[in-house]
């Protein structure tokens, strides 16, 4: 996992349907030198898949993070789908489960969680991007055919929704520059040749540039204003390393804690997604009568 790696899975964050040749030019790398280290980290554990980030807005509804501690069992973590509005789970390295909810009242979401969960949370953050504009019916048809396979090719995609590989090319750009949308790497947990990828917490009002100054290698994943807390994807060249920047980050002004983040297993809730998006087809009208099938545009 050298500079090149981590910048390939920068890269990869920002947009993970961008050809080889795309990457590569972001990294100074050939395309079949792309191919070739993404080929490397699949072997090695690091590039798990990818999955399709939706921002909650485009649903009406706000973005929630909510962390519990504890040692949870895979089938307690994985139970956490069940919970109401969750988006995704994490089940973390410590033991940990971090969700995602995706609530229309955020006051009543936690309550509802714990209770489902027989949990207390130990904390939790709101985070807002504004929703740049309405889906189409199109839209919507494009992206239940996208969660399923984040990186299909156009003419794929282009049989699953009916739809023109014209239409579905402008649609898929459409989604992703608007950021309704994000197409990224499932990332696993490297600690192999003394090297280290990995995600810290970081809380606190501290700007981002000063998080890089004393960490280097650190790319925003996500981030909450309620309270402000960034989720970073980092690079180390050893946990010595990775010891000494944390301790480092936690002598900042502005910096109330600094928590390792790692997950152990990453699950996406896609039958909770796929209603919400199905609903949305279903009331743009861009189904058939009958059958319930798309039409071809």
């Amino acid at each position: 996992m050298d500079a090149k790696d981590f910048r390939l899975l920068v890269a990869l964050d920002e947009n993970a349907r961008q050809s080889f040749q795309a990457l590569g030019r972001k990294v100074s790398l050939s395309a079949p030198a792309v191919r070739e280290r993404l080929h490397r980290l699949e072997e090695r554990g690091i590039l798990l898949g990818y999955w399709v980030s939706i921002n909650p807005a485009v649903f009406g509804r706000e973005d929630l993070l909510v962390s519990f501690g504890g040692d949870w069992s895979r089938d307690e973590a994985i139970r956490a789908l069940g919970g109401p509005d969750v988006a995704w789970v994490a089940w973390k390295v410590d033991g940990g489960v971090t969700t995602e909810v995706w609530p229309h009242d955020v006051k009543k979401a936690v309550p509802a969680l714990e209770q489902f969960l027989g949990h207390r949370a130990t904390w939790q953050g709101v985070s807002r991007a504004p929703l740049k504009r309405e889906l189409s019916g199109l839209d919507w048809r494009v992206l239940d055919a996208l969660i399923d396979d984040p990186r299909a090719p156009i003419e794929d995609l282009s049989v699953a929704t009916g739809l023109s590989p014209k239409t579905v090319r402008n649609h898929v750009k459409r989604l992703i520059r608007d950021e309704a949308i994000y197409v990224v790497p499932r990332l696993g947990f490297l600690a192999d040749s003394g090297e280290i990828v990995y995600h810290l917490v970081v809380a606190g009002t501290v700007s981002l540039g000063e998080l890089r100054r004393t960490i280097g290698d650190a790319e925003l994943v996500h981030e909450t204003y309620d309270p402000p807390m960034r989720y970073l994807f980092c690079r180390a060249d050893s946990l010595g390393e990775l010891t000494a920047k944390t301790h480092a980050l936690e002598a900042l002004p502005n910096v109330s804690s600094v928590q390792l983040s790692l997950n152990r297993e990453f699950t996406v809730g896609t039958e909770f997604v796929h209603r919400l998006v199905r609903e949305r087809i279903r009331r743009s009208g861009q189904t058939r009568a009958g059958d319930k099938r798309p039409r071809r545009d």
